[in-house]
């Protein structure tokens, strides 16, 4: 009998299938303007300095834009078959990415900016992880540092989370198969389906199945591990395209984007 997955394992699990096909089905992701966008509000709320940690950096799209912006960056992933495609990627960088689970960090040094893209936080499911994770960036991030992460809105959940779709790449097919209803309310888990069909040599098709669960985190509940972390928060409203604006609201935009410091670094700052 199978055991069943625990939350982090799914998900390392679910990403290990994916990730020598995560390229080409995020191939359209925006992240050089979204990176651009993301540290044009960084630098506003007082980020300075040029180290950066890209936690679940995935296959390290997000952190070669910061290399490309001068950073030195430290990388992590909770799934080894991610990592060991960001070290393909940037092979000159190969010894900056680890396999490390956002909830227990290990000691990594200090950070100016810390990252965490791609509704990774979703993943967290549970309060007591969603405290863990926000735990250890507050004790890797620099004081006058900013922790920047994304996560998913109850528009996403509604719509493009829950609804089948299908797309083809270069001999590989992803099929999405959304297992949300479409009344998704706060605060409730929601799960998707996701197989991918491999056309080999032999021109069979090779069927690889896993399943994404997420939970939808609503902003109170993230305000408060934010401050139980030590840490508050201003949060931007994504439309699609990496497009952020002031103010948010989780059933018009796609993400909900989070600028977190140390509570000490906003009173000195006045915000």
């Amino acid at each position: 009998m199978m055991t069943p997955l625990t939350a982090p394992s799914q998900a390392a699990y679910a990403y290990d299938v994916l990730a020598p096909y995560y390229d080409d089905f995020t191939a359209g992701y925006a992240y050089g303007r979204w990176i651009e966008a993301i540290e044009d509000r960084a630098v506003a709320l007082g980020l300075s300095g040029r180290r950066a940690l890209d936690l679940a950096c995935g296959t390290g799209k997000s952190t070669g834009e910061l290399i490309a912006r001068g950073y030195y960056v430290l990388a992590c992933d909770i799934s080894p078959g991610m990592v060991a495609q960001a070290q393909r990627r940037h092979p000159e960088h190969g010894d900056r990415f680890l396999v490390a689970d956002m909830r227990d960090l290990p000691e990594l040094g200090e950070f100016d900016l810390v990252l965490c893209l791609d509704d990774a936080v979703n993943y967290l499911l549970s309060s007591d992880e969603l405290a863990a994770a926000f735990s250890c960036a507050a004790r890797v991030l620099a004081p006058a540092g900013v922790f920047v992460f994304d996560v998913n809105s109850l528009l996403t959940y509604r719509t493009t989370f829950s609804i089948d779709t299908v797309r083809e790449g270069d001999g590989v097919l992803l099929a999405w198969k959304g297992e949300s209803e479409p009344t998704f309310a706060r605060g409730e888990m929601g799960s998707a389906t996701v197989e991918i069909f491999v056309n080999r040599e032999d021109g069979l098709w090779e069927r690889r199945s896993m399943r994404h669960v997420q939970r939808h985190h609503p902003p109170d509940a993230i305000r408060s591990a934010l401050t139980s972390a030590g840490l508050e928060c201003v949060v931007a409203g994504q439309h699609p395209g990496a497009r952020l604006e002031d103010g948010f609201d989780d059933e018009c935009h796609i993400k909900l984007v989070y600028f977190a410091r140390h509570a000490s670094a906003c009173r000195r700052g006045g915000r």
